[in-house]
């Protein structure tokens, strides 16, 4: 009986999250995977666009491609190139949108990224995440914790940026 209700507990836990990244730590200066693991829809409405905001440190960012969704970039100039494997960047991604699914409220679903991340160790990034939902709703998780306060209603994810 308790092995039962540890098993529904963990597959419960989707559903009641917030939009958070997985992993939740990165080394800096180096390429990683992140997974915006989406655990709800908006009330009962399905989820139909996940749109992230990337922050200005972060130069490179590739999406992962989902079956029924469609993939949107926004891009943003540099202040001044970087270096990449294939030549000088002169240009970031400012956001990448899924739109399409639609994601059900009972279910949860991840949506990927490759970024490099940026050259400091120590850091925190805040990744702001727009949900959009059948019917217009839609759930914002901008608000970022402030040291010694509750948690927020509605939190932005956060990227903390480990040693090389």
């Amino acid at each position: 009986m308790k092995r039962l209700i540890a098993v529904l507990l963990a597959l419960a836990t989707p559903a009641a999250a917030h939009v958070v990244i997985e992993p939740p730590e990165v080394a800096a200066n180096s390429y990683a995977r992140l997974a915006f693991r989406v655990g709800h829809g908006c009330g009962t409405a399905a989820t139909i666009a996940v749109e992230v905001n990337l922050p200005e440190a972060v130069t490179m960012a590739r999406p992962m491609p989902k079956p029924g969704w469609e993939i949107a970039i926004e891009a943003r100039a540099l202040a001044r190139p970087v270096s990449s494997g294939h030549g000088l960047v002169r240009e970031a991604p400012a956001s990448i949108a899924w739109r399409g699914g639609p994601l059900p409220d009972a279910h949860y679903d991840e949506f990927v990224m490759m970024i490099r991340a940026p050259d400091q160790a120590g850091a925190t990034l805040v990744i702001p995440v727009v949900q959009r939902c059948e019917g217009g709703a839609q759930h914002a998780w901008v608000e970022v914790a402030e040291p010694g306060q509750p948690r927020p209603r509605s939190p932005a994810p956060t990227l903390r940026l480990g040693a090389r």
